[in-house]
């Protein structure tokens, strides 16, 4: 039975519909279920040239997984379900799996694609990536275009 259920995001169009999916499926669960919500900082395949900057400069991608953690949370929030959010850091899928198990999810939940649509080409999609990853279910939604 499903009972803890991790939403990922990255904040995009697509992500925000996997997390009112995730909310509608932990609703549907009833009393003891619980929603997770993860985004992941990925650093990895930033050329060195540009992950070198000052030490004051704006951290980017953390800004933007924080604020994709803020949306997430917020919708939660207003549909009354309580939600714990995780800032990850590192390979996308990995951590996505790593704080899955951490969190002895149940089903993951995630977006048909994401922000970066030239990565997904490049190297296949975060959702392929975790459904080939790992046992535990993945719901991927699909909003519509």
């Amino acid at each position: 039975m499903f009972r803890t259920v991790l939403a990922a995001t990255d904040g995009s169009d697509e992500a925000m519909t996997a997390i009112r999916a995730a909310i509608e499926l932990v609703r549907s669960l009833g009393a003891g279920a619980s929603l997770h919500v993860a985004s992941v900082i990925a650093y990895a395949g930033i050329p060195d040239m540009l992950s070198k900057q000052p030490t004051d400069a704006p951290d980017l991608l953390a800004d933007q997984a924080q604020s994709a953690l803020q949306l997430a949370g917020a919708a939660a929030y207003a549909s009354g379900i309580p939600v714990e959010l995780h800032l990850l850091t590192g390979e996308i899928v990995p951590s996505l799996l790593e704080c899955a198990e951490k969190i002895q999810a149940d089903v993951l939940v995630a977006g048909y694609r994401g922000r970066n649509r030239l990565a997904a080409i490049v190297m296949g999609s975060v959702p392929g990536h975790l459904v080939r990853s790992t046992t535990i279910p993945v719901m991927v939604v699909r909003s519509a275009d």
